[in-house]
């Protein structure tokens, strides 16, 4: 059975090997006649929907198409209620996102160094430097894209965690750090949030901070992907450099003000007793997984 995930450096992603081959050791190798699907809005990718089995584990659907449910798949949970609409499955099979399990595998004694932390999504952080404007607004910064084990020991380390990117929400909440949800871009997925919220009956009401863009490579390939007729490079780069004058100008002390201001909000944490069960019942999952294969 070989462990598939979305591999990339996004903290969430990247930490499907350090929980399941923790509770799974010596489970995985590379046969990817089953494929085990893991943490993740991964259940709409192609690539996932061609193996010839597939085993579902806290998985969740976000994006792509909806997978043509068959005897190929083996669903023993998924993330939240609202993946189980999506696939129109029983949502007895919603429990929560498998990265929640980190409640028992890590211990949060670490000194906290930080009143607030922030973590944008990793496309916010290609698109704007929110590192700067972090350290401006006297809150310390995480990157999406850092070593697992940095991420973890600074989300310890944080009185607060203000996470734009939802893996620094469900890992600051198994850790019991609160959490306060913002949103920057349109392209933040409301529908994954919603279904991990309501799998701890929680709401997701995320504080509005508005969208910056900065001159990158990586955001003229969204301006470009966008348009219907093709911009010259130095032209759209020309036009992203005159914005960053604009807003530096108007825009950036406004930033920092909002950013000052969510440090004033309430910030959230999921039920103890609610988290507990729902990690009881993903153990109880593995147990079953672990019989049948």
């Amino acid at each position: 059975m070989k462990l598939t995930y979305y591999e990339s450096a996004n903290f969430g992603d990247a930490l499907n090997p350090r929980i399941f081959k923790h509770y799974l050791p010596d489970f995985f190798d590379q046969n990817s006649d089953i494929q085990f699907l893991g943490i993740g809005s991964i259940l709409g990718f192609g690539e996932t929907q061609t193996a010839p089995k597939k085993v579902v584990f806290s998985s969740g659907y976000a994006y792509g198409s909806i997978p043509t449910l068959d005897d190929t798949y083996d669903i023993f949970c998924v993330r939240g209620p609202k993946t189980c609409e999506a696939l129109n499955i029983d949502k007895s099979l919603a429990v929560v996102d498998g990265a929640m399990l980190l409640r028992n595998m890590e211990v949060n004694n670490e000194e906290k160094k930080y009143k607030f932390s922030f973590m944008p999504h990793w496309e916010s952080e290609l698109k704007f430097d929110w590192r700067k404007i972090a350290e401006q607004s006297g809150i310390n910064y995480i990157s999406p894209t850092e070593d697992p084990e940095t991420v973890l020991k600074k989300i310890k380390q944080s009185e607060v965690v203000i996470a734009e990117a939802m893996h620094a929400a469900i890992v600051a909440d198994a850790l019991r750090v609160p959490w306060i949800p913002v949103r920057s871009y349109k392209g933040i997925n409301n529908f994954k949030w919603t279904d991990w919220c309501s799998s701890l009956e929680m709401n997701y009401s995320p504080f509005q901070v508005g969208s910056y863009y900065h001159n990158t490579d990586f955001m003229r390939e969204v301006i470009r992907g966008k348009m219907k007729v093709k911009i010259p490079n130095g032209l759209l780069s020309g036009v992203l450099s005159s914005y960053e004058v604009y807003q530096s100008a108007f825009l950036i002390n406004k930033l920092v003000d909002k950013m000052e201001h969510i440090k004033t909000l309430e910030p959230q944490l999921s039920r103890s007793n609610i988290l507990d069960s729902k990690v009881e019942q993903l153990l109880e999952k593995f147990e079953l997984l672990k019989k049948k294969y």
